[in-house]
């Protein structure tokens, strides 16, 4: 027979079965309830007026959040017209030196590249909009 060392640790707990069997336990007070019950329903009123997603954003994050996108619109169209401009010349010069259909790749590759970082770029003002509200109410803050 093998010797089992977590049946061991548990025997105190298997010699308190029966003695826990014979507890009835208590139904708590209606006072006690009705408070907790109120509570909880207030505190579930409370968190839910304010979307937890904004819990955390400090003052100001919106107007900065606007600045830095009012600041990359004129960049965004250079970009998306210099993009335009690649797909719709780059395939007829291209042609001349590569076959049609890498003609038309490769540009395409192009866009979709510059796209990826176009959108990792934009992504990332909220971060930064979010750190500059939080630097400029730290500084605002003797």
């Amino acid at each position: 027979m093998t010797h089992d060392p977590a049946s061991e640790r548990l025997r105190p707990l298997a010699d308190l079965r029966p003695l826990l069997d014979d507890l009835v336990a208590e139904e708590p007070p209606e006072a006690l309830v009705e408070d907790t019950l109120r509570c909880a329903c207030a505190a579930l009123r409370e968190s839910a007026c304010e979307p937890p997603r904004w819990r955390n954003i400090p003052a100001g994050f919106r107007r900065e959040l606007l600045r830095l996108i009012a600041a990359t619109l004129p960049a965004l169209a250079v970009a998306i017209a210099w993009d335009a401009l690649i797909l719709a010349r780059a395939p007829g010069l291209l042609a001349a030196w590569l076959p049609v259909p890498l003609a038309w790749a490769l540009p395409i590759a192009y866009v979709l590249g510059a796209a990826g970082w176009l959108a990792l770029v934009l992504g990332s003002l909220p971060l930064l909009a979010h750190h500059r509200a939080l630097t400029l109410s730290r500084e605002a803050t003797p």
